[in-house]
């Protein structure tokens, strides 16, 4: 095993040792499995039969279960609703081990719900056939908000990294956006933003995907060139030292403070089973990177073998150690390629 590999475990095993405040909206993947059992009388549609429901972390939720399942310890900022999924979501979480005491419950509000229907006959493979979003909007009031306010001082006593997961809901006012960058001009801080990236400011990194990119620089990215100008354009938008452009099977673009222009190829096989989630491995494996003093190239090569674990599995999901570990001796290190200009 190569010296440099050995340096990354090092640094994977010292995840256990960070703890991360993350801040963001909570999502509840609620999922559904039924059996088609007929078409329905009242309309020309199936009628399915309820076999089982279970809920997922989702969002910033999937970002906590990152860092927990990655062995770090979890601060989770953020609101739910006072309805089902808001509880089972609390108790989702707590069961993993995650320090709840930022979630702000908020009365007669719904919490940011996405159920997915998968229908499929007995000894088949189940298909999603719906997806039915329950979006909430305005539960930031003045006392809500001083309740989000109240906790991001509070986990600032105790935190050794902080994470943003923006999923475009009703959480980031003007308000917690400056005092999050003001903790953050403090410690190291990632963001992963959807819609709002460039309103936050001097971050340590932004871990957009080309979606995101595109829609924060304004340029469309069909290529190496405009993939480096639209993180180039992030990084002097937000003032932030590093940002790692995630790009599928293409890999990532990095692009430094300091000049740095990279490429980074996937690790692994090509043939990726599902990106859902891989934003959030990769967004917790740099926080819990750079929050030891890991150098960026670390991050971004521990991330990329994440990644590659992730984008195997099915949905929303998380990496463990020993499956990071194992990717790390099977597959050979990737070159971080300087990109000429």
């Amino acid at each position: 095993m190569t010296i440099e590999k050995r340096h990354l475990l090092e640094t994977l095993a010292g995840f256990g040792g960070v703890t991360v405040a993350v801040v963001g909206d909570l999502l509840a993947d609620l999922y559904v499995n039924a059996r088609p059992i007929g078409l329905s009388r009242e309309a020309p549609v199936m009628v399915l039969e309820e076999e089982k429901q279970w809920i997922s972390p989702g969002g910033a939720a999937n970002a906590v279960t990152n860092c927990l399942s990655l062995s770090g310890k979890a601060l989770c900022i953020g609101l739910v609703g006072d309805d089902r999924s808001g509880e089972m979501l609390l108790e989702n979480l707590a069961s993993r081990g995650a320090e709840g005491s930022g979630i702000v419950t908020v009365e007669d509000a719904t919490t940011y719900t996405k159920m997915r229907v998968f229908a499929g006959d007995l000894h088949t493979v189940k298909q999603q056939v719906m997806r039915l979003d329950r979006r909430p909007a305005d539960r930031l009031g003045a006392p809500v908000e001083k309740k989000v306010l109240d906790a991001i001082g509070r986990a600032a006593r105790s935190a050794d990294a902080w994470l943003v997961s923006d999923y475009d809901g009703d959480l980031f006012s003007e308000a917690v956006i400056a005092r999050l960058d003001e903790v953050g001009s403090r410690s190291v801080m990632v963001v992963d933003s959807h819609r709002r990236l460039t309103r936050f400011q001097g971050i340590t990194c932004a871990t957009p995907n080309e979606s995101e990119a595109a829609l924060a620089s304004g340029v469309e990215i069909t290529d190496d060139e405009s993939a480096f100008n639209a993180a180039m354009r992030i990084r002097e938008a937000t003032d932030c030292d590093w940002v790692f452009l995630t790009r599928g099977n293409k890999g990532m673009a990095i692009v430094g403070r300091d000049g740095t222009r990279a490429g980074l190829p996937i690790v692994g096989p090509s043939d990726i089973v599902d990106v859902a989630g891989a934003g959030d491995t990769v967004a917790a494996v740099v926080t819990l990177s750079l929050a030891q003093g890991a150098d960026a190239r670390t991050a971004a090569l521990l991330a990329a073998y994440a990644a590659s674990v992730v984008c195997m599995k099915t949905g929303a999901a998380a990496a463990a150690p020993e499956e990071i570990r194992a990717a790390i001796e099977e597959y050979p290190l990737p070159e971080i390629r300087p990109y000429a200009t």
